[in-house]
């Protein structure tokens, strides 16, 4: 139920994110990206990628779901989807995520795609228990399953025959993984651990033991190999402690004395010579254990399994002091643990926890180094052994995450109104300086004056009078000639020595007059078609600046209606942003009351077993100390 509120508060925030730009494990995830690369021809499904491999998840899916809003991966739609489903699956969403491969397998894809579809489907109801369904859908995976996922597939099946118990046949589905593959010799190792339990469980124990040995002399520096070397080693040396304690113990000791099931391997030790009754040597491991961190079921056995193996060993004093050693450290760690039970009641382990988690970007790795150094949180590394432990505090950062987003939003949705006011502040200063009225005057001012010219020129060509269109200097040569006739006309009248050079006058004055009006004449078509251009451009002119003056108009009786419409839909946004942070914060309250109660169950299961040691302990101190008595009565030499 918590997931898909979690779920449904991410369409909504990415919605909203829309709106507002408008105005198991990661591994999940990584694995349905891991498409071979192509040619990227969508913009923003490179953008989606971009963010997806900087692990920027969430902003991945956000950016994922806002393109397909807006229909912007028309060439990457499947990929998307595939990415998608996987980003789901990784938030452990796994209805939405069936949803989306069912509907790629609906579509007839690609076999690639469809091949894919039917893998994560497969996992999905593996991950649910939903074993049969499982089952047909593996069955349906055909030959075009990526190289990248293939061996997956095959460890998945075998996985799911181990969860229906039927170890044989898993055990052969797994024997085709034994052999190195193309995968390296890492998946191999695993492929033989599981197959070496599946055998166990199968009754074929001698060929399981085999096949543990082979991953327990492993001889690689890789954290996960050793991981797998310390597990199969351990396992080996459990189940041989009563059958073969001599031969349990190398096992054990082989085991990292700082590994993760160091813990347990030095207890394992100690019982293995408690079988071979060498009750001294057993103090050895034991001892060391003892000093270790007290939140350990097996620190708080050896402290009870020290006084048995000395009172064994009859040494009552000792036997005495280490059972007194063990009843206080029990009552000191059962006191410590209530006051942690208080204080996580308090919700300070919550304040603390959630403190480390980075508000950049929702992650889905937990690492013990992000515990806080706080008493509440000595206990929560053995809370964080279950599996679902992890879901739901993923799911409690995933939300915190979530209300911090939805609070920045709200914080920042006062500065975006404040913008919108400045825009119609500025927008109306802008029109009151030029109105449509003083626009159109000066438009009908243009078209009388072009209509003017326009008569001009029909009368021109009506007249053919060429010397109409003129240019300024052929009139101001014009008016030079008319002075120079008038000048020689004044000096014809005149007697004197001047009246010899009036012919040359004469001839001159013709020769340019003539000149000036042969150019007039002939060039009279050109300089015609010239003026009928320049008047159809300005009617072109006027018809756009018409346009513009209407579009104008149309802007300026809108723009109040756009104004107001950003306004109500920024009111609207607030509203949701309320709604939602209403919603997450609700989600995170019943989230964080689930953590409780998980924790609650997993410190009362510890403080059950601490009651029960601390009550074999006070009962083993009473009898030990009857056998003291006993002992010193009968005259015997206490050890």
């Amino acid at each position: 139920m918590l997931r898909q509120s979690l779920r449904g508060m991410m369409l909504l925030i990415a919605v909203a994110v829309f709106g507002y730009a408008q105005a198991e494990t990661d591994a999940a995830a990584q694995e349905t990206a891991a498409i071979p690369l192509k040619e990227v021809r969508d913009l923003y499904y490179g953008v989606v990628l971009f963010d997806f491999y900087q692990q920027n998840y969430y902003s991945a899916a956000v950016d994922l779901l806002t393109a397909q809003q807006q229909k912007r991966l028309q060439h990457h739609d499947a990929d998307a989807q595939l990415l998608l489903g996987g980003l789901y699956l990784s938030y452990g969403l796994h209805s939405d995520a069936e949803e989306i491969f069912k509907r790629l397998i609906d579509a007839r894809e690609k076999p690639e795609v469809r091949d894919r579809a039917w893998f994560y489907l497969g996992k999905i109801r593996y991950e649910k228990g939903l074993f049969p369904e499982a089952q047909e859908a593996l069955d349906r995976v055909g030959d075009h399953l990526e190289p990248s996922l293939r061996e997956e597939y095959r460890t998945l099946k075998a996985n799911l025959l181990m969860a229906q118990k039927k170890y044989t046949q898993a055990a052969a589905a797994l024997t085709d993984l034994v052999t190195e593959s193309e995968q390296g010799e890492s998946k191999a190792n695993y492929a033989r651990f599981n197959l070496g339990v599946a055998l166990i469980r199968a009754g074929r124990e001698k060929e399981g033991l085999d096949l543990l040995r082979k991953v327990a002399q492993l001889k690689s520096k890789a954290s996960d190999q050793k991981a797998l070397r310390d597990k199969a080693n351990l396992a080996l040396g459990y189940t041989l402690i009563k059958s073969s304690p001599i031969l349990a113990k190398d096992f054990l000791q082989r085991v990292r004395l700082h590994g993760p099931f160091s813990n347990r391997a030095l207890l394992g030790m100690g019982w293995a010579e408690v079988e071979l009754q060498r009750y001294q040597q057993a103090l050895v491991p034991w001892s060391e254990l003892a000093k270790r961190d007290k939140v350990d079921v097996a620190v708080f056995e050896a402290q009870l399994a020290m006084g048995n193996a000395l009172e064994r060993l009859r040494a009552f004093p000792q036997a005495i002091q280490s059972y007194s050693h063990a009843i206080n450290v029990y009552e000191q760690e059962l006191a410590a643990l209530n006051a942690t039970v208080e204080a996580v009641k308090a919700g300070r382990l919550w304040e603390d926890l959630l403190a480390q988690v980075a508000q950049n970007e929702m992650g889905w790795f937990w690492e013990a180094e992000l515990l806080p150094n706080t008493p509440e949180a000595r206990y929560l590394s053995t809370v964080m052994a279950r599996h679902e432990f992890h879901e739901a505090i993923k799911n409690l950062r995933d939300l915190k995450f979530l209300i911090n987003k939805v609070e920045r939003w709200q914080a920042e949705l006062p500065a975006v109104d404040s913008m919108l006011a400045l825009r119609r502040e500025t927008y109306q200063s802008q029109l009151t300086r030029l109105t449509p009225e003083q626009t159109l005057d000066k438009v009908l001012d243009v078209r009388t004056t072009r209509d003017i010219y326009a008569k001009e020129l029909a009368q021109i060509e009506a007249d053919e009078d060429a010397f109409a269109l003129a240019t300024e200097k052929e009139q101001k040569l014009q008016q030079r000639l008319a002075w120079m006739e008038e000048r020689i006309w004044r000096l014809s009248s005149q007697p004197g020595p001047h009246t010899r050079r009036l012919a040359g006058f004469r001839d001159r004055y013709r020769f340019y007059k003539g000149l000036l009006d042969y150019d007039i004449l002939t060039t009279y078509p050109i300089r015609r078609w010239e003026v009928r251009k320049s008047l159809k451009s300005l009617d072109a002119d006027l018809a756009q600046t018409l346009e513009q003056q209407n579009s104008l108009q149309k802007a300026r009786a809108n723009a109040p209606l756009d104004f107001d419409g950003y306004a109500l839909r920024i009111q609207r946004m607030g509203a949701t942003m309320a709604i939602l942070h209403g919603q997450l914060q609700t989600t995170f309250d019943e989230q964080k009351a689930l953590l409780q109660k998980m924790v609650d169950v997993e410190l009362d299961k510890l403080r059950t077993h601490l009651v029960d040691y601390l009550d074999q302990a006070r009962f083993s101190l009473a009898h030990v100390q009857d056998m003291a008595t006993d002992a010193a009565d009968s005259g015997k030499e206490l050890k």
